[in-house]
């Protein structure tokens, strides 16, 4: 892991001085910006949305991670530059990125109870806005596009203790905090350890994942670390089995270089159950049978993430058909082929994979036309369509020789 943050490092530091419009991403599509008009909150809401890249050839729906300090172009390319990096690798899976612009960010962060003297905290606070996520923005968000029931909020120094707040009023809207630096303060905030102390002792249904970070340098970090501190303290006397937390210890880090190394640590422990490698590895060593490697993960990511279909089920069927294909059981590489399929309808290579399997069960009729669908699905436009082509005509003229209407 520790080698996986310090390449994120390096990764969002360059990033960092870049121009987010000009990131060329691996993995998803560049923010598209929307605007919410005034309706719970008295102005405008804007806020930006980045899709898998692979959103409009796929049926799957996707978890959402909801980015505050939307604006922030540092948090906006840590977690642009984070998420895909541990997509592309299969640490997580693929989501929909939701940055959240902010207006102001004390009255919108700001709890009741520490707002509550500033003339707008009628019309603006941290529990009206959470109301807003809940009653505005994320409607829009599942009406628009393909969306789980699965959030994760991240949010640094008065996000973090908005995020916070959120859980103590309604434990069941997020799925996975990851609160940076999160700006506690011990005398001002001991309304809202009471309430986390209550809302660990309640029945929290969804499996829920809190991760936190903090360092130690700089005034925000001196003033802040005590809650963080305070916060481990109050989650080890109060064990909840349907909540589980991380916290990230920064020595040495402030509080603008806490997002570095918070980010890409607390996704990987939110996802640490969902990580393909390892699960990956053992059906490729042979140590189990793909159908039941299969059946085990979907009961475990049903009950850590509540996916009725993996966000990345088109990539899992076929990793699985080709297993089948290396032990010649052509059948079942068959079956899976065509699930891969159902899922990415418009994957040129899925047709490819399951014309093989037909030729090895000798059903060449059905192979040749699923390699024709697969030729004519390659994009023109691709660099690679040469190749490609060329591969695809030579499979279709060996079927041919081999099918005789």
């Amino acid at each position: 892991m520790k080698k996986i943050i310090n390449c994120l490092v390096l990764i969002i530091s360059v990033l960092a001085t870049l121009n987010t419009q000009a990131q060329e991403l691996m993995k998803y599509q560049e923010p598209k910006e929307y605007t919410l008009p005034p309706k719970l909150i008295p102005t405008p809401r804007k806020y930006w949305v980045s899709l898998p890249k692979d959103y409009d050839q796929t049926t799957v729906s996707y978890p959402i991670i909801f980015l505050f300090d939307g604006d922030e172009t540092f948090l906006r390319n840590s977690i642009l530059a984070t998420t895909d990096y541990l997509t592309n690798f299969l640490e997580m899976p693929p989501c929909i990125i939701v940055g959240v612009i902010q207006r102001n960010r004390v009255l919108d962060f700001g709890p009741l109870y520490a707002v509550k003297n500033n003339p707008s905290s009628g019309k603006v606070n941290g529990d009206k806005f959470f109301d807003f996520l809940k009653q505005e923005l994320l409607p829009e968000l599942t009406k628009n596009f393909r969306t789980q029931n699965f959030k994760i909020g991240i949010g640094h120094s008065l996000g973090g203790l908005f995020l916070t707040h959120s859980f103590t009023k309604d434990p069941e809207f997020f799925n996975g905090i990851i609160a940076i630096s999160p700006a506690l303060e011990l005398q001002r905030d001991s309304i809202l350890f009471a309430d986390l102390k209550s809302t660990l002792r309640s029945n929290i249904h969804n499996k829920t994942f809190f991760c936190w970070g903090s360092g130690t340098e700089g005034i925000n970090e001196v003033a802040f670390k005590p809650g963080s501190v305070a916060l481990g303290k109050l989650f080890a006397q109060n064990p909840n089995p349907r909540f589980t937390y991380n916290y990230v210890d920064l020595p040495g880090k402030n509080h603008n270089t806490t997002p570095l190394f918070t980010i890409p640590e607390a996704l990987a422990f939110i996802f640490k159950d969902w990580n393909m490698n390892v699960w990956f590895k053992d059906i490729f060593a042979g140590k189990i049978d793909p159908d039941l490697a299969m059946a085990s993960r979907q009961k475990l990511i049903k009950d850590s993430y509540g996916f009725d279909i993996d966000p990345v089920e088109v990539q899992i069927q076929d990793a699985i058909g080709n297993e089948y294909m290396t032990l010649k059981k052509y059948d079942k590489a068959q079956l899976h082929f065509e699930k891969a399929i159902q899922v990415s309808p418009n994957q040129h290579d899925l047709y490819s994979d399951l014309g093989l399997a037909m030729e090895k069960l000798k059903n060449y009729k059905d192979a040749l036309a699923n390699l024709k669908t697969g030729f004519s699905k390659l994009d023109k436009t691709d660099k690679d369509y040469p190749d490609r082509s060329e591969l695809y005509q030579k499979d279709i003229k060996r079927i041919e020789a081999l099918f005789t209407p």
